[in-house]
């Protein structure tokens, strides 16, 4: 059997092929085809979709649904994930029904899933606090949550300290953290940059209107606010002392910043309010933690102007394709092109090597000027 064959029956036999694994034990998988960790992973899922249950006439349902509609264990398992976060008698079931019938790709599921859970109560916000973990290999974790806003200005504070950034960030944020615990540091500072808030028009009338409450602006260090916070933090002189207001086109993207007094970084600044987040797909770095790119690059002529840039995190700044594709005549590239960033319709884009164009799914992605207009 040929390898596209054993992969899509692989993609396409979910249910038949964790019917078999029902009746074996993980030790039975555990030799020498897989780890023991994914033999108990498959082991527990059979269970779940053949085992005992409080929803019999629904699980049969919809077990031979998803054999029917061939669905893989990798699709089972997403909605298994969220269907055991129901608690209720018979609503982990009527989930994993709703899911299995439910029409799209697996990421589309697995938002659909995520959003009924939340409807439903089944997820638990997270809790304020500071978790301590038990010690392994002679290192222990300690982790915080906190409000956003508190562990974001923590987190400027740290990286305004940090004296080399050659090592990994985690690394290099560890001493400026234990100079603040022990008291050795500066205290929380103000950070050396401006972060950007991006605004529509329509809801800063309603924020000026009092109605601040009703209106979520997204911040460019990967944070939110409400517009009632937003009024506060400007009337207390938190958002500095300049008036920022960025032009931007429907389809051309950033054309200028106006502002009370000259600005130095405006290039920087409306490359910010575009885009709060680095633009590539699945990347969660904020703007303020990103550099400036050219989008047509600059050793190829391309302009220092608002529309040839955006900020793009270090990593993805590095294996940018700057030379686009590779011509005929052109030696062979040292390391696969992973794609470039383009300006399409006036957003910036990836472009991947196939020639797709992807955005970036991060909520603050679509919260940007470009996306407010």
């Amino acid at each position: 059997m040929k390898g596209q064959q054993i992969l899509e029956l692989f993609t396409t036999s979910g249910v038949t092929i964790l019917r078999d694994v029902y009746e074996c034990s993980p030790y039975d998988l555990d030799s020498g085809v897989m780890k023991l960790s994914t033999a108990r992973k498959y082991v527990k899922l059979a269970d779940v979709l053949f085992g005992p249950t409080d929803s019999p006439r629904v699980q049969r349902d919809a077990v031979a649904l998803a054999e029917q509609r061939e669905l893989s264990i990798e699709y089972l398992e997403i909605v298994d994930k969220h269907a055991k976060k129901l608690k209720t008698r018979g609503a982990a079931w009527k989930l994993r029904a709703e899911l299995i019938a439910y029409e799209g790709t697996l990421d589309e599921v697995d938002e659909h899933g995520k959003q009924r859970v939340i409807e439903e109560g089944g997820d638990k916000p997270k809790q304020r606090g500071v978790r301590v973990g038990r010690a392994v290999d002679g290192l222990r974790t300690i982790s915080i949550t906190d409000t956003q806003r508190r562990i974001t200005d923590l987190e400027k504070t740290l990286d305004a300290a940090i004296k080399d950034d050659d090592h990994p960030r985690s690394e290099a944020l560890l001493e400026p953290f234990w100079n603040l615990v022990e008291g050795t540091g500066t205290g929380l500072i103000k950070p050396e940059y401006r972060t950007v808030i991006a605004i529509g028009l329509e809801d800063y009338a309603k924020v000026s209107c009092g109605r601040g409450d009703e209106v979520i602006v997204a911040l460019s260090d990967g944070t939110t606010m409400t517009g009632a916070e937003f009024i506060n933090a400007a009337m207390e002189g938190s958002l500095g002392d300049k008036l920022y207001v960025g032009l931007f086109h429907p389809t051309a993207g950033p054309v200028n910043l106006y502002e009370a007094r000259f600005a130095s970084d405006k290039l920087r600044t409306l490359a910010m309010a575009e885009n709060l987040v680095c633009p590539w797909p699945d990347c969660n770095i904020p703007a303020d933690r990103c550099q400036v790119h050219h989008i047509d690059a600059h050793k190829h002529g391309g302009h220092t102007k608002p529309s040839n840039l955006t900020m793009l995190c270090k990593y993805h700044n590095g294996v940018n394709d700057d030379d686009g594709p590779a011509k005929p005549g052109r030696k062979k590239r040292k390391r696969p092109s992973r794609g470039r960033m383009r300006r399409h319709r006036g957003k910036v884009r990836l472009q991947i090597p196939g020639g797709k164009l992807l955005g970036n799914s991060h909520h603050l992605s679509s919260m940007g000027a470009m996306g407010l207009i």
